[in-house]
């Protein structure tokens, strides 16, 4: 485990990524980054880990891959993959994945008319992959040098992590950008829990949004885990 010298887990390395947001326990966390993160017209109500895959990346860490199946208030279904990475091919690693969600969801017979949910392909990048990098950069398939779209149904977002270069949490503009900062923070290990926790509970936010926010803190708080854990 990567653990820093003040018990703070390392969110940004296989066990710690895998432990706040893969699995059943920590559903609540994953659910309510999805719905900061996409901000979409009906929330996720519900999700379900279809798979959860860890692949060799270097004696430090690893790069972790979720396929999660969710369920909107109204019913609709999305496919959601989200990867935590370093670097390497990360582009044609993120249509890989995602065109790989895509065939899963194929039927075998001449009645299938090629219906499939929208996939949601997210990366954690730590590092950036452009020269005048932003943290956040949102893709669908269009046409070059024009806003017209040939579907909506292949959607990237690549979060390029260095470019959160924030101090503070009230620094930050957006709720997904919030979560963001105090998962950079867990990873730099200059902040302790308790000082994370009290800036959230400073800053004036919604109950909702507080709830999400605490819950990834008390969770990354290694004093709490079990021997067992």
């Amino acid at each position: 485990m990567n653990v820093g010298d003040n018990g703070v887990m390392n969110p940004f390395v296989d066990w710690g990524f895998k432990y706040l947001f893969g699995t059943e326990r920590s559903k609540k966390n994953l659910l309510g980054f999805l719905n900061l993160l996409l901000d979409l017209q009906s929330p996720i109500v519900d999700l379900q880990y279809l798979n959860n895959e860890s692949i060799p990346l270097d004696k430090d860490g690893r790069e972790c891959v979720f396929d999660i199946l969710c369920k909107d208030e109204n019913g609709e279904k999305y496919l959601i993959e989200v990867q935590n990475a370093g670097i390497g091919y990360m582009q044609n690693r993120m249509i890989y994945y995602a065109c790989r969600l895509v065939d899963k969801m194929g039927e075998q017979g001449k009645d299938w008319k090629y219906n499939f949910n929208k996939v949601y392909s997210i990366c954690l990048m730590n590092y950036a992959y452009e020269e005048n990098p932003v943290l956040r950069r949102d893709f669908v398939l269009c046409e070059p040098g024009t806003e017209n779209i040939l579907s909506d149904k292949l959607n990237f977002v690549m979060l390029q992590l260095p470019c959160l270069d924030k101090d503070y949490l009230n620094e930050c503009d957006f709720f997904y950008e919030k979560l963001l900062y105090l998962l950079v923070k867990m990873k730099e290990g200059m902040k302790t829990i308790e000082q994370l926790k009290q800036e959230v509970y400073e800053h004036g936010l919604n109950e909702h949004i507080k709830e999400v926010f605490l819950g990834v803190l008390e969770d990354a708080d290694v004093a709490s885990l079990s021997p067992k854990e």
